[in-house]
C-alpha cells in the first residue's frame, strides 16, 4: 500500500461549475490538439478534424441544454455566469464552423478578423474564474 495516494478529482455540486468542468474536459483532451494545430496556423486533415468534432458537438449541446434557462433555475449573479458560459461555448462553435468553411486551414482562419480564436475564449475563461468564485462555486 502506498504512502501517497493520489488525490481524486471530484466532480462539482455546483450545476453551473459541473458544466464548466465538463467544458474544460472537452477542451483538454479531445479538443486540444485541433486547436493548437489551428491556432498556430498549420493545416489539418479535414476528414480527421471533422471525426474529432462530430464526437464533441453533442457534447457541447449536452452542457448548453443542461444550463438552459428551462431547465436550471438559478439566482441572477449564478445568471450571468451561466450566459458567460453559453457565450464561450457558442463562440467555440462558430470558431469550429469558420474552419469548416477554410477547409481546417490555419493561416486563412488566422486572417479572418470575425472569428474569435481559442486566445479570446481563454480569455474569457479567466474572467469566468472570478466569478465562480463570486458565486462560491466548488469548481473554478
Amino acid at each position: 500500500m502506498p504512502l501517497f495516494r493520489r488525490k481524486g478529482i471530484q466532480r462539482p455540486k455546483n450545476p453551473l461549475g459541473m458544466a464548466l468542468f465538463q467544458y474544460d474536459n472537452i477542451i483538454k483532451k479531445e479538443l486540444g490538439g485541433l486547436l493548437k494545430t489551428l491556432s498556430a496556423g498549420k493545416s489539418i486533415n479535414p476528414a480527421r478534424a471533422e471525426a474529432i468534432l462530430n464526437k464533441t458537438e453533442y457534447k457541447l449541446d449536452y452542457i448548453l441544454e443542461d444550463i438552459s434557462k428551462e431547465n436550471l433555475k438559478i439566482d441572477y449573479r449564478s445568471d450571468k455566469t451561466r450566459y458567460m458560459i453559453i457565450g464561450m461555448i457558442k463562440e467555440l462553435k462558430i470558431f469550429f464552423e469558420k474552419a469548416r468553411e477554410y477547409g481546417f486551414n490555419g493561416e486563412r482562419l488566422e486572417l479572418d478578423k470575425k472569428v474569435k480564436g481559442p486566445a479570446r475564449i481563454a480569455e474569457v475563461r479567466e474572467e469566468l474564474k472570478k466569478k465562480m468564485k463570486d458565486i462560491e462555486s466548488d469548481y473554478v
